[in-house]
């Protein structure tokens, strides 16, 4: 073959693979759920490993007139060595792919790479002190590298996308189908690199680069999913980020207008308390409907001084407040969301905390809201709470719809939410963790999908 169609053959054979380790590189998978993220590295090594592999044996074949006699058993070595680390990297991903399929699969697939792995140590190994004096040994060994390792590696890895591009798929992603079309041609590139000897015909490395070619197509089609999730997460942080503004902008005006309301009601009270003194001998059932009136003015303004305290931004002084005091004061803030739930408090009034009551308003206030939420109707909410000398340990339990793996650890995250768009800003339990780390505590959280949530509060007691 020509030096001119070998040199442009390789070129793009290892340009493919370049660009495959590329494509992956530049994507940005810290924030993405999707399973395989994890997994992409090792396909880009293979992919940069492969290039400069495929790059080096177009040098060796177009100047191996040139290479001085001295060194021509070292560059056999570096061509042998090269050739398996690129195929190693493949493998790699190949164990780490077939780890998040099905656990049967991952099993039978880690069992064959074990047995690959081994089968080429002992094929390989024993022979390599002979490989100076015996040239052939070369060759044989690099054709037990392309097939064991090779071939091997392809095939599980191919197989591995093909199972998870068709899981995505059954949960009507339609990127999936480009995760199971990789697969396949990575199948086709292990047969055709593995399998088929470079020698066998000119056109070898052509069918080769094209199956390479099918790899690059189709895995830049599956990673934009990752672009996509990207702009996704942003424009949802932007919602709540604005929701946030928006429902901080709502609570000054609530302050404002709890504010306004206790003027009429204090003048309310005054009215009453003059018409008593002017009317005191009244009937029976004129005392029960003034005293339904004191009662909801006095309702009225308790809750209205209560939405003052919480709205009202903490002075940083702490002082020994009453937990229960705490706990009684949300859930009357909150009366309004409690009327369809049950709400059970086991907390003694010795129990207190050295605190800003308004962070712990806020705290509590915060947990109710989420296990309210995710709750359904004439369910019930427990708080519990015990102390002892050294900490007070608070425990807000529901057994509402819970949360995976997946969202518990992402849950206190900033602007991260499970709720739908607008229903929650993703800062309720960011907040919570903030307040109680200042409070010289811990939050640990445990839930289980359909089975409730349950947030668990340490404050460790301070040394005064």
């Amino acid at each position: 073959m020509p030096v001119f169609v070998t040199f442009n053959i390789y070129l793009f054979y290892g340009l493919v693979f370049f660009s495959m380790g590329c494509a992956v590189v530049f994507r940005n998978f810290r924030y993405s759920q999707l399973k395989v993220a994890p997994t992409l590295w090792a396909l880009a090594v293979f992919g940069f490993s492969h290039a400069f592999h495929e790059w080096s044996e177009l040098y060796v074949l177009i100047f191996s007139d040139h290479i001085a006699p001295e060194y021509r058993l070292l560059t056999q070595w570096l061509c042998l060595a090269k050739l398996f680390l690129s195929y190693a990297a493949l493998m790699v991903f190949a164990w780490q792919i077939l780890t998040i399929s099905n656990k049967r699969l991952a099993y039978i697939g880690h069992g064959l790479i074990i047995a690959l792995l081994l089968s080429y140590a002992y094929l390989v190994i024993p022979d390599l002190h002979h490989l100076a004096v015996n040239q052939a040994g070369f060759s044989e060994a690099s054709q037990y590298t392309r097939i064991l390792i090779g071939f091997g590696s392809a095939m599980l890895a191919g197989i591995g996308m093909v199972v998870y591009g068709n899981s995505l798929r059954q949960e009507e992603h339609g990127y999936g189908f480009y995760f199971a079309l990789s697969g396949m041609g990575l199948m086709i590139y292990g047969v055709l690199s593995g399998l088929v000897p470079t020698e066998y015909h000119y056109s070898v490395p052509i069918y080769r680069t094209l199956a390479g070619g099918i790899i690059l197509v189709a895995l830049f089609k599956a990673l934009k999913v990752f672009d996509l999730e990207k702009e996704r997460k942003t424009a949802a942080k932007l919602k709540r980020a604005i929701e946030a503004d928006k429902y901080k902008a709502i609570g000054q005006l609530a302050m404002g207008v709890a504010h306004e309301i206790n003027n009429p009601l204090a003048s309310s009270t005054l009215a009453l308390d003059l018409w008593e003194r002017k009317h005191p001998h009244l009937s029976e059932s004129e005392e029960n409907y003034l005293s339904r009136v004191r009662l909801g003015i006095e309702r009225a303004s308790s809750i209205s001084k209560e939405l003052l305290n919480y709205a009202r931004p903490a002075s940083g002084r702490r002082c020994f407040v009453s937990l229960r005091e705490i706990l009684d004061s949300a859930a009357k803030l909150l009366s309004h969301r409690t009327k369809q739930h049950s709400i059970e408090f086991e907390c003694s009034r010795n129990i207190v905390l050295y605190a800003e009551k308004v962070k712990l308003e806020e705290l509590f206030i915060n947990l109710l809201c989420n296990a309210i939420d995710a709750s359904s109707p004439q369910s019930s909410i427990f708080v519990t709470a015990t102390q002892d000398e050294h900490k007070v340990c608070v425990t807000v339990e529901d057994f509402g719809c819970g949360m995976t793996k997946e969202e518990l650890t992402r849950a206190p995250e900033l602007f991260y939410s499970t709720k739908a768009l607008g229903q929650g800003t993703g800062l309720g339990l960011a907040i919570c963790e903030q307040i109680v780390a200042l409070h010289n505590g811990k939050m640990h959280i445990v839930s289980s999908k359909q089975k409730g949530t349950r947030v668990e509060l340490t404050f460790y007691r301070e040394q005064h």
